[in-house]
């Protein structure tokens, strides 16, 4: 039990300080879009995870629905979708790391105006085995967004006339209906993962430690034309750079922190999975942590492949001073399917009673994760991931 209480100790302590470190510095949410299953949105989260999976290739589809209660048929709700491709070495012949690419998309649309944030990321991460249980990966991304808004949904100061509402008056707004820029990112990861010594034991240990860096080149965005439009050359400097249209403002650099544990309870059916998500973005910070259980229902049949592996996932996440989140999933054979619901705390929660966000999530992994390697070499992706 003494030499159990120890195991545990060293694997879980720079978790522990990596999330004490953390909450030290928290204040409120992220301007950017964000899922509670935050592991179910790898690129993200960084772009090195990018290919850290265990198989060739994995697509997943993630959807959230947020606010449709509060609400109450009077508004439209926000509405996230998001699905990720990624393959995992397009280098078949290097035995001492890999190459993945990947690609995702996410569309975000919100309120009556149908605000809509429209983007496509390409990503490439790379790792190397420093041996057969470590491996360094860093990872790039490149996007291009789009954000949209629907102006006849909206109604302005100019179009109440004689203290009535006139729908066909101007809005007196240079404002137009949509605008886009390019985008980037930048993640490092550290991985560390061993295999099973035999395929009943169950005492794989797997953990995941990153940093990553989004919207690096700061994109200017305003639906206003910008000052020259208003016939004004003036410049001002916004977020710290110069800005030439004036009523445009930048989008705040991301910095993120990921990091989790999967840890197998040796000869058992059960493995625990905590997890933590730090992300930092101007004014506005956002921490998620939390665990969930993973329990084996079934193995796979090594070498037949009739009888499928199985597994159900259960656990919670906590935002800080935002919401409770439920997490619950089923996993068999390549397919995974997670769900959650965000119980609201904030100081929302006298309008929306806890009622927050509802989250499913959708993953595919082929080969079947569960026909894994017992072996623990470096260069097995079953066994490493």
């Amino acid at each position: 039990m003494h030499t159990f209480t120890n195991l545990i100790t060293k694997i879980c302590r720079p978790f522990i300080l990596f999330v004490t470190g953390i909450v030290m510095c928290i204040n409120v949410h992220s301007q950017d879009i964000h899922f509670s299953q935050f592991l179910e949105d790898p690129l993200d989260l960084n772009p090195a995870l990018c290919g850290a999976f265990p198989g060739l290739i994995m697509g997943e589809l993630n959807y959230r629905n947020q606010w449709s209660s509060v609400m109450n048929g009077l508004g439209d709700a926000y509405n996230t979708m998001a699905a990720t491709f990624e393959y995992h070495n397009i280098m078949k012949n290097w035995t001492k790391g890999y190459v993945s690419p990947g690609i995702n998309f996410f569309d975000d649309k919100s309120g009556d105006g149908q605000l809509q944030i429209a983007q496509v990321n390409f990503s490439l991460a790379s790792g190397i085995y420093l041996n057969d249980k470590n491996c360094l990966a860093v990872g790039l991304q490149a996007g291009w967004a789009q954000h949209s808004i629907d102006m006849a949904n909206l109604t302005w100061d100019n179009q109440y006339i004689g203290g009535s509402y006139v729908p066909g008056a101007s809005s007196g707004e240079p404002a137009g209906s949509s605008f886009s820029y390019f985008d980037f990112a930048a993640g490092i990861l550290y991985h560390f993962g061993t295999g099973q010594s035999t395929m009943t034991s169950n005492n794989q240990i797997k953990a995941d430690i990153g940093a990553a860096v989004y919207h690096i080149s700061e994109p200017e965005m305003s639906f206003y034309q910008g000052d020259n439009f208003l016939g004004n050359t003036n410049y001002y400097t916004v977020n710290g750079k110069n800005n030439e249209n004036g009523v445009a403002t930048r989008l705040y650099m991301k910095y993120v922190l990921n990091g989790d544990v999967t840890y197998s309870i040796p000869n058992s059916n059960i493995a625990v999975v905590p997890a933590v998500a730090f992300f930092d973005q101007g004014p506005a910070q956002e921490l998620d942590m939390g665990a969930k259980f993973r329990y084996l229902l079934r193995m796979e049949s090594k070498y037949t492949g009739v009888n499928k592996g199985s597994a159900f996932d259960l656990g919670g996440y906590y935002r800080w001073n935002d919401a409770f989140i439920i997490l619950t999933g089923l996993e068999f054979g390549s397919y995974s399917l997670g769900l959650s619901y965000d119980v609201n705390i904030s100081g929302l929660n006298q309008a929306s009673n806890g009622r927050g966000a509802f989250e499913i999530s959708l993953r595919f992994i082929n080969p079947n994760p569960f026909m894994g390697s017992t072996e623990s070499g470096g260069s097995s992706t079953q066994s490493m991931f």
